[in-house]
């Protein structure tokens, strides 16, 4: 089975849990939205990864779904976002993807995130700071490795 993982990155995070699909899932391609474009209608799998930034996914991701709407509704189509703060993550494909492609939907989950304020700029810099005050890195901002694991186990079926 051809698999595609598309993404969106910005500061790294969802490009890493990306790259951990890649490495468990065998005849995989990984390719980065942000620096090329893919004709999808020959994989038989499509992984769509975008990190989620002030609740809205990436805007390459969102043209991405409504450009390609009628393929993916073809397509064996599976989900992850990465967002530092997980607790509204189904909210957030409701609010992000059409719902016609997250109804056949294999999986969605959310991976969780990470937060560096080194990768920050601009205004992004501003809020995660304001944000990102009172939290400690112990606080559970993180990368959940169990439900990348989950998701390929879902996938492998």
């Amino acid at each position: 089975m051809k698999t595609l993982i598309i993404y969106a990155s910005k500061t790294g995070t969802t490009e890493k849990c990306a790259q951990e699909i890649n490495r468990q899932i065998k005849k995989s391609k990984m390719v980065n939205i942000l620096n090329q474009n893919e004709n999808i209608s020959g994989y038989d799998l499509i992984i769509v990864g975008t990190p989620i930034r002030m609740g809205m996914i990436d805007k390459k991701i969102r043209k991405f779904l409504i450009r390609n709407i009628e393929i993916l509704k073809s397509k064996r189509v599976a989900y992850f976002i990465c967002c530092g703060f997980k607790e509204n993550w189904k909210s957030y494909y409701e609010q992000n993807i059409p719902k016609d492609l997250l109804d056949i939907a294999i999986i969605y989950d959310t991976f969780g995130g990470e937060i560096d304020r080194q990768k920050q700029k601009g205004f992004d810099k501003f809020i995660i700071n304001m944000v990102c005050k009172n939290i400690e890195k112990d606080k559970g901002i993180k990368i959940l490795n169990e439900h990348i694991d989950k998701f390929i186990k879902v996938l492998s079926k």
